[in-house]
């Protein structure tokens, strides 16, 4: 290898070799001289010169080879890293995804920026599909429904799905009692939504807006046909009253239980018409079957007064029919008697008494001897007669009639006869009116058909009330006609006249029924007994009918729906499970009864009870607990009169029932009676027990405890029977008050002494009062209304006795006065609604409601007040009324009693009236809709960077945060004491949800007490919470209320620290790629609003991964965003693309195999180098030896970087790549649309973890490429170096490293003061400007600046000019300074320099054969010797070299070997003479020879004392030197100061440069006289030896002919370098001549 580049002592040497070869030559001739003379001697010298060119030439090919084939090995190399990065691809992606989520500043100065850079990613990447492109991109577009979806794409989910319908109906009343929150406000703030919990689309409300009310009381029903399958929520808002009550139904199943009681409903309304029909039917058969006095007794009897009026008339009857027949007919006894066939007219035609079954058939005479109609034996007839009693009053008696008297008798009879006429027409009569009059009727409102409609009435009221979902399946909706054939959608007005006449009477007459027309029933000459046939076959034909409707069969309304399956049925089998199950004609069990069976259907999907008096029940316990009662047994019964002193009827039920005797003067009454009902009544009415108190029992709560129980002995009572006048009558009125007349009448005194003017104004004073709380306290109103009454009363009865209408006057003020209060409440209320349609925003709105719910204490309180007031009022009345004996004591004290009930129930509304039952500002009424519609809710969306790029799971963001800590001391403490201190994980930050103010604020979560924040944000889910924290000389965050996610003023930190690998302590934050493009924004919202970057930050990073499908290409884009001291926020990022999937295609198996081919070729590099190094260890004793080579250096540490990095590859490809998997979607959190706490984690945060180490698994694949194809970028460069010295050899390539080479010193030099020049400006532009231009902030970037100033790059200048005063003058000094001296000046020198080494190093080649050329000819010699193996024409290359080996004379190879390797070694030029170490040693020799004993003083003197430095060192004077230490001393100084001489033969043939490899000499060859063979030849030895060179000597010819042109070029050559070195050696004759020193003057 070369060490030293040519130099003058170089062309020295060539001349002195020149002239060494020639004495060599003349050596060889010498020693080369054989006994057949000088001819053969010359032979061998021309053989030797022959193969020392053959050896010249076979080196060059070896070197060409040498070359191709490492040009190779870098062609594979290069081409396997081509196609593994595949950067042309690559960069593709690269540019997309940069475009996209590269900021495009890197330096921003607000949070603004950074949430602007998040908000144009999230607009850019969260895209929803696009309607109407004809693309169903399902399940993120989808079929259409209310508002939401994609009709154009997709359709209308109705009509893809099989949906639910349903209807919600909503029914309200907002009336609630003066004193509290007005009905207008509490309907105004009231509204409703139907929300989706869980859904596979839309997590937005149906309705765009909340659905308000628009009226005080009213009906809302909505229907909906297109609700997807999920989990909803009907919201109820701000009803805090419980004002409404509704249900969410399924329409389909209500019209299916709508047609099964529309279907009872007919058959019942029939039934009960049949029933009646039938009735009445049989009690004309049964009056029919009657004979005629069995009639008389049980129906005409009733008709009479008493019975001695029945008996009379009867015996009238009996005796004219039994005795008449011989009475005259006339005013005369003589006259002719009435007669057999007269009387047989008017006897009984009805059946027989003995035998019902037969008529009448006794003839006159019989008819006389029956004595069931004749049953007196004489004829004694009576009459009625006018008379006056003892009083003088009119009355009558009987009195017998004048027997002798024939008109009278005569009249008797005929009377008698009349009578018995008329009660048989009134018993025919009857039996006609229950045939006609009463069976048919009118057709409408009487008769048979009003049975129908009445309990079709009554079933339909029952329904309005109780179930009015179905009055519409039922009533309105159905338009069908034919009911036999389609009674799913049949009327019902056509359903019940099928039911009541049959499938088979419908077509057919019904004879029965038409044989009992009004005319044939009504005809005179029909008999009584003629009706019963015909009534008994229409009851038949009836029952008949009845048996056909049961038998009807009744179609499913739908096969099957949902969990029910519907099957055919009958009329019967409805009407008995329903009548089973307790349907009457009145009421209709609950649709859902488990008693309806099969006809069982459960509707109501959600329902919430509510009305305009919901308040008094609901939550009582813990808004009134006092009214919550428990069912205590009772001991008697009561049952309430109108007598005031006997105010109920009791039994005793501890005495078998026994009636309770006795009234209020009685104290056993009062004590068994009246006091424990009084209890029971109050307490009933003020108590609550919801209904589970048996008849026997009666609710008892504290509110009633806490009445007196004995309300005569209450001290108001006392207080007003002590105004009764005569205290000893009120004492036997009511005997338990006992108390002391004289001390009672001596009080009333004193208090009633005034005037009728001040009684009347007291009593104005009582009405105004009682009209301004009428409204509240209704019972009470009614109580004085009563009480009214009884005054009016009582004054018209004392009118005769005092003419004082001042009460009644007063009175109808009163009413007046009420009248006009209820008009000025009237007014106000129409104010207020006025007022309301101006009402505030939302969040306003949610604030007067809180407000309002917060004044309701006050409010309670004012209405007590006025309670109190009024009642104080109402008992002055009474005590008024009292004292004037208007009223009685005993109706005082019922009036007490319920004045005092009332004030009690007023007392219960005003307060429960002013309690909210909720706080909670929404409702929740959740359903669930399933119609088994499966959708894939776990498909993840495609978020895509440019068009094919899809996000990966989602975008990660990343926060640091640092607490504020008191700065250093400064005098300028005041300005500012908070610095950046040490970094935090404290949650901060507030939940915007419950932020007001915020767009994401939501009024339904701030209710009064702050119950529902924590719903969301639960402290006792935490290990250990922290209460009743000290901040600021408070203590806050009390219990519920945790430090730990609750700030001091309660509200819920937004953002709390969780921690995740490989990052250090934060705040991550995950934006998911299944947020649709609204939910994107909204969750940015939610950061933005929520503060998630503030004034603490210190930095936040966002990762994103993207996976190109059709190229296979992952990209990890990662950015920084640094919050510094200085103000500005610092942007880094990196973008980085990965192949992870490297074999899976035909050209990534391809590029396998280049890959092995490629591990193995460098592995054998490698071993090569490692033998090479054994090697130098076994030829020179030491391994180090063989670094002594910088190329050797070069050469193994690029083969070392090889193999490692074919080491990584293959790492990577295992253990990275082939690991390498991450999912396309994590489920970090618990809902993509939450309602609060939008970060709250899933499965405590393992799914966010799992996504962070996909991240890193992913960014640590990415870091070990790159730290690939950087060391390749390396050794890339290590092998443009080796490659450059292969093609060193060939003088023409190696011009360039020979150039570098020979410029290197001078190189070095420059770059040391081009080096400190350029430092200083860099230093010099970083001190002055770097405060004020960001390319010299740094003195990195003042370095790089100015390295592109050098470039061409001069923008920076527009900066330093644009600075003021003096850095002005300073920049322009800077840049123009340096412009000319660094740009200008060294780099021009640089240039200078390199450009010198160039042309010398042209000048020195003096080799012009092309590459091209040389190859040529290198390759035909290459294939003729080929053919030399299989052709007699031709000879190869080996066998070549053995003949000239052979014939030069290979006995002195050795030597020969051995003199060229001393050729090489290094020689030390003195005096322009070159020495090696044997030269040295000998002048040494001489040195010490020649020296004198006694060295003289001067020169001598100094070389002496140089030797005896060198050689004696530390020994004596008189030493001698040994011939080791002249050997050691000749090596050293020859290696310290030697250089290798230059070769001149391959200079003139075109040398190898600075590290040619050495030629090889003549070969030593037999000595002469041997022979050429052995003795062991032979003849055919001989032959072949001969053919051989005949062989060779064809050969020697051509070879002769190529060294003549090779000679006449080298003679063209010679006489040129001839030139140059008569021209060197004038120029070292210059050089070495002495100047010669000035003449003195």
């Amino acid at each position: 290898m070369r060490q030293a580049a040519p130099n003058i002592t170089t062309i020295n040497r060539r001349a002195d070799r020149d002239e060494a070869d020639e004495r060599r030559e003349n050596d060889e001739t010498q020693r080369y001289r054989l006994e057949e003379g000088d001819g053969t001697t010359h032979a061998q010298r021309i053989v030797r010169e022959l193969y020392l060119r053959y050896e010249k030439q076979l080196q060059r090919w070896k070197d060409y080879r040498n070359l191709f084939v490492f040009l190779g090995f870098v062609a594979l190399f290069l081409a396997v890293l081509y196609l593994q990065r595949s950067a042309h691809i690559a960069y593709r992606v690269h540019s997309t995804v940069q475009s996209v989520v590269v900021p495009g500043d890197d330096v921003m100065q607000n949070t603004d920026a950074v949430y602007g850079w998040l908000n144009d990613l999230l607009t850019e990447v969260w895209v929803d599909p696009v309607c109407g492109d004809g693309l169903c991109e399902a399940p993120f577009e989808y079929a259409s429904y209310s508002r939401f979806g994609c009709r154009a794409d997709c359709g209308k989910l109705s009509e893809v799905q099989n949906l639910t319908t349903i209807q919600i109906d909503m029914y309200y009343d907002f009336s609630h009692p003066t004193g509290s929150i007005p009905a207008s406000d509490l309907m105004s703030q009231t509204s409703w939504n139907l929300c989706p919990l869980s859904t596979a689309y839309s997590s937005d409300c149906y309705y765009d807006t909340d659905i308000t009310f628009d009226r005080l009381s009213g009906v809302q029903n909505y229907v909906i046909d297109d609700a997807p399958d999920g989990e909803w929520n009907l919201v109820v808002r701000r009803d805090i009253f419980n004002k409404i009550k509704g249900a969410v139904r399924d329409t389909t199943l209500v019209y299916a239980s709508g047609y099964y009681f529309k279907l009872y409903i007919a058959a019942a309304a029939a039934y009960a018409e049949q029933q009646y029909e039938i009735g009445l039917l049989q009690q004309a058969v049964n009056i029919s079957g009657t004979d005629f006095w069995s009639y008389a007794s049980s129906s005409i009897r009733s008709t009479y007064a008493n019975n001695t009026e029945y008996s009379a008339a009867a015996d009238w009857i009996r005796n004219s029919t039994c005795f008449c027949s011989n009475i005259a007919n006339g005013t005369n006894s003589s006259a002719t008697p009435f007669g057999t066939d007269v009387m047989l007219v008017y006897l009984n035609q009805s059946v027989s008494y003995s035998d019902p079954s037969k008529p009448f058939s006794l003839s006159y005479a019989q008819y006389q001897a029956d004595p069931y109609y004749c049953p007196y034996p004489l004829f004694e007839p009576y009459e009625w007669k006018a008379t006056n009693d003892s009083n003088g009053n009119w009355t009558k008696i009987l009195s017998p009639v004048n027997i002798y008297n024939a008109t009278a008798l005569r009249d008797y009879c005929w009377g008698g006869l009349n009578l018995s006429i008329s009660w048989r027409n009134t018993m025919t009569g009857a039996v006609q009116k229950l045939l006609v009059d009463k069976r048919l009727g009118d057709q409408r409102t009487t008769g048979k058909i009003a049975q129908r409609n009445t309990v079709n009435s009554n079933l339909r009221s029952y329904l309005a009330s109780n179930a009015p979902e179905l009055v519409a399946p039922i009533y309105t909706d159905p338009k069908g006609t034919v009911a036999l054939l389609d009674p799913v959608n049949a009327r019902l007005d056509y359903l019940m006249p099928l039911y009541v006449d049959g499938v088979i009477y419908s077509s057919t007459p019904q004879k029965a029924a038409l044989n009992m027309t009004r005319r044939i029933v009504y005809n005179s000459t029909i008999h009584l007994l003629q009706l019963a046939p015909r009534a008994t076959a229409r009851i038949a034909e009836v029952q008949e009918q009845i048996a056909d409707v049961r038998q009807i069969e009744l179609p499913y309304p739908m096969a099957s729906y949902q969990n029910y399956t519907f099957v055919n049925t009958t009329v019967g089998v409805l009407f008995d499970v329903f009548t089973l199950a307790g349907a009457t004609n009145a009421s209709i069990p609950d649709a859902s009864s488990p008693m309806l069976g099969m006809f069982s259907i459960s509707y109501n999907l959600a329902t919430w009870a509510g009305n305009t008096t919901a308040y008094m029940r609901c939550d009582l316990e813990g808004r009134g607990p006092e009214y919550i009662g428990e069912c205590v047994a009772m001991n008697n019964t009561c049952v309430a009169t109108t007598n005031d002193t006997i105010p109920y009827n009791c039994t005793d039920l501890t005495n078998g029932g026994a009636v309770i005797t006795g009234n209020l003067s009685d104290s056993s009454y009062r004590l068994a009676c009246e006091t424990p009902c009084d209890r029971r009544f109050d307490c009933n009415a003020i108590c609550d027990c919801y209904g589970t108190c048996q008849a026997t029992e009666y609710c008892e709560c504290d509110a009633c405890v806490q009445l007196n129980a004995n309300a005569a002995a209450d001290s108001q009572f006392i207080d007003i029977r002590s105004n009764v006048k005569d205290q000893a009558a009120a004492s036997v009125m009511i005997a338990s008050l006992g108390l002391d007349s004289t001390t009672s009448r001596r009080a009333s005194r004193r208090r009633l002494m005034t005037t009728n003017e001040e009684l009347a104004t007291q009593l104005n004073t009582v009405l105004t009062q009682v009209g301004n709380v009428s409204t509240q306290q209704t019972s009470i109103a009614s109580q004085m209304a009563t009480l009214k009454a009884q005054v009016d009363r009582a004054n018209q009865l004392a009118e005769a006795r005092a003419n004082d209408n001042r009460l009644i006057d007063l009175i109808a003020a009163g009413r007046a006065d009420i009248a006009a209060s209820q008009a000025r409440v009237e007014a106000k209320l129409d104010e207020i609604i006025g007022k309301q349609n101006q009402a505030l925003a939302a969040a306003e709105a949610a604030a007067t409601a809180i407000s309002a719910i917060q004044g309701l204490a006050e409010k309670q309180v004012a209405a007590q007040k006025a309670l109190e007031t009024a009642v104080t009022n109402q008992l002055s009345a009474i005590k008024t009324a009292t004292y004037q004996s208007i009223i009685t004591l005993t109706q005082a004290l019922a009036l007490w009693k319920r004045a005092r009930r009332d004030r009690a129930l007023t007392l219960k509304a005003a307060k429960l009236a002013n309690i909210p039952c909720t706080s909670d500002p929404t409702s929740p009424n959740y359903f669930t809709l399933d119609n088994g519609n499966e959708v894939d809710t776990t498909t993840s969306r495609e978020r895509n960077v440019g068009l094919t790029n899809r996000v990966i799971a989602g975008l990660l963001l990343h926060q640091t945060r640092t607490n504020e800590t008191l700065c250093p001391e400064s005098k300028f403490d005041k300005i500012q004491k908070t610095c950046t201190g040490p970094e935090t994980i404290s949650s901060y930050g507030v939940d915007p949800v419950f932020k007001r103010g915020t767009t994401s604020y939501n009024s339904d979560f701030d209710d009064v007490d702050g119950a529902k924040v924590l719903g969301f944000y639960n402290c006792s889910l935490l290990t250990s919470p922290t209460y009743d924290v000290n901040f600021l000389n408070q203590t806050v965050n009390p219990a519920p209320y945790c430090a730990e996610l609750y700030n001091p003023q309660k509200l819920p930190y937004a953002f709390h620290y969780f921690p995740l690998d490989g990052k250090a302590d934060g705040f991550p934050v995950w934006f998911d790629i299944n947020l649709s493009e609204d939910g994107a924004q909204t969750w940015y919202t939610y950061l933005n609003e929520g503060l998630y970057l503030d004034q603490n930050t210190r930095t936040m990073t966002a990762e994103m991964i993207t996976y190109n499908a059709p190229l296979r290409i992952f990209s990890y884009f990662y950015v920084k965003f640094f919050f510094s001291d200085g103000g500005s926020i610092k942007v880094s990022h990196r973008l980085n693309t990965v192949r992870v999937e490297l074999y899976n295609s035909y050209e990534d198996d391809v590029r396998f195999g280049l890959e092995i081919v490629l591990s193995m070729w460098i592995s054998l590099l490698l071993l090569h180098n490692l033998w090479e190094i054994g090697y130098t260890q076994k030829t020179r004793g030491n391994f180090l030896k063989y670094f002594l080579s910088g190329w050797h250096w070069v050469e193994f540490t690029s083969n070392g970087l090889l193999t490692a990095c074919m080491i990584i590859w293959w790492v990577f490809k295992e253990h990275y790549a082939k690991t390498f998997d991450i999912s396309i979607r994590y489920n970090v959190y618990q809902s993509l649309s939450p309602d609060a706490n939008f970060l709250a984690l899933q499965d405590d945060g393992a799914n966010l973890i799992a996504a962070n180490t996909a991240f890193s698994d992913l960014r640590e694949l990415v870091d070990m490429l790159n730290w690939y194809f950087a060391l390749n970028g390396i050794n890339i460069l290590l092998l443009i170096a080796r490659v450059l010295k292969l093609m060193d050899f060939q003088p023409r390539l190696g011009v360039v490293t020979r150039s570098l080479w020979l410029a290197g010193p001078d190189l070095i030099h420059f770059a040391i003061v081009a080096g400190m020049v350029f430092v200083g400006y860099a230093m010099m532009a970083h001190l002055i400007f770097g405060n004020a231009i960001a390319a010299f902030a740094t003195f990195g970037e003042s370095i790089n600046t100015c390295f592109e100033i050098l470039l061409g790059n001069i923008d920076v200048n527009n900066d330093l000019r644009a600075l003021g005063g003096l850095q002005s003058v300073a920049g322009a000094l800077f840049f123009w300074s340096y412009e000319l001296l660094v740009f200008m000046v060294l780099l021009n020198f640089l240039l200078a320099i390199i450009v010198d080494a160039f042309s010398e190093v042209k000048e020195k080649t003096h080799e012009t054969v092309g590459i091209h050329t040389e190859l040529f000819t290198l390759l035909r010699d290459k294939w003729r010797s080929l053919l030399g193996r299989c052709s007699p024409n031709y000879i190869s290359d080996d066998k070549l070299g053995d003949l000239l080996r052979q014939w030069a004379g290979g006995e002195e190879e050795d030597g020969e070997d051995k003199g060229a390797a001393e050729d090489k070694r290094k020689l030390l030029t003195i005096l322009n003479e070159d020495m090696d170490e044997e030269t040295l040693r000998e002048v040494f020799k001489e040195c010490l020879r020649d020296a004198p004993a006694t060295v003289e003083k001067g020169k001598g003197a100094a070389a002496a004392g140089l030797l005896a430095r060198i050689f004696r060192g530390g020994r004596g004077k008189d030493a001698d030197v040994s011939e080791e230490e002249i050997i050691q001393a000749a090596h050293y100084i020859v290696e310290r100061f030697g250089a290798v001489p230059d070769d001149d033969d391959d200079e003139e043939e075109g040398g190898n440069g600075p590290d040619a490899v050495p030629q090889p000499t003549a070969i030593a060859v037999a000595p002469a006289g041997t022979g050429a063979l052995t003795a062991s030849g032979g003849p055919g030895r001989e032959t072949i030896l001969e053919k051989e060179r005949d062989q060779l000597a064809q050969a020697l010819e051509r070879l002769a002919e190529v060294q003549r042109e090779l000679a006449e070029g080298q003679r063209n050559l010679m006489n040129g370098q001839k030139q140059l070195a008569e021209q060197q050696s004038k120029l070292v004759q210059l050089m070495n001549e002495q100047p010669q020193p000035p003449a003195n003057t």
